[in-house]
């Protein structure tokens, strides 16, 4: 009830901010700069590798997570919409300073398959649910908003794969995460490219570049139950990960 009075006082302080300006206003978060360590266990169901850490055709298992930190700030000019986040309302002209920390965990079944008589060349699809949730802090100098954004969803995935030396791998992977909700993380996007390297039979280091792209609802929406404006938000940079295989 504290929010929606403090939310509703400030549209009222914002009408004339709001007549100025036609476009719906985002709070938008974008960090290039962000490590983002990863783990995965995968799990052969037919046929059983022999050396389950090197890519090859069959059916499987993988349980993923991945996280990191990140930061950027928002510049608002004067006249420009109102923000709503975490029961505050930001009123232009403002610089707002933007901290993430971002954890997700899918667990998906996996095809591969693999072509030609030397069985370099190979594709792979996923299927399953995972969970995204994005904490994000809004300061400004005199105000400060914070929130915690998580939803479960269904994932799907395709990848493409190289086998260029017996035991290294170049994987490019697009993942696609939706929730069905309407509040929390409703969407989000997720490639990697990545050099993968086993390690005996049973473990593998990836190194390459990975990015996510998030979107959550905002206020205007109509199915939506959040009070808070649109969030996007783009991050990504290094990537690097460990892989159990069995």
């Amino acid at each position: 009830m504290k929010k929606t009075a403090a939310i509703l006082a400030g549209a009222l302080v914002a009408g004339p901010a709001l007549a100025q300006s036609q476009t719906t206003p985002e709070i938008r978060v974008d960090d290039a700069s962000t490590v983002l360590p990863s783990g995965r266990i995968g799990i052969d169901i037919e046929p059983r590798g022999e050396r389950p850490s090197v890519p090859h055709t069959g059916h499987g298992i993988e349980i993923g997570f991945t996280g990191t930190t990140g930061k950027d700030h928002q510049t608002r000019s004067a006249g420009a919409a109102p923000l709503v986040f975490g029961g505050r309302v930001f009123l232009g002209p403002n610089e707002l300073n933007h901290e993430f920390d971002f954890g997700y965990v899918e667990f998906l079944y996996r095809y591969r398959a693999f072509f030609g008589e030397t069985r370099t060349f190979g594709i792979e699809a996923l299927g399953g649910l995972g969970y995204a949730a994005y904490n994000l802090t809004v300061t400004t100098p005199t105000q400060r908003a914070e929130e915690k954004l998580g939803s479960g969803g269904l994932v799907a995935g395709f990848g493409i794969l190289w086998k260029f030396l017996p035991t290294t791998s170049l994987q490019s992977r697009l993942t696609l995460f939706g929730s069905g909700r309407n509040e929390g993380v409703t969407g989000a996007a997720r490639w990697d490219l990545f050099v993968a390297q086993a390690l005996g039979r049973h473990a593998a280091v990836r190194a390459g570049l990975t990015g996510w792209g998030l979107s959550s609802s905002r206020a205007d929406d109509e199915d939506s139950d959040s009070i808070n404006s649109l969030i996007r938000a783009r991050f990504g940079g290094l990537g690097v990960g460990l892989e159990l295989a069995f």
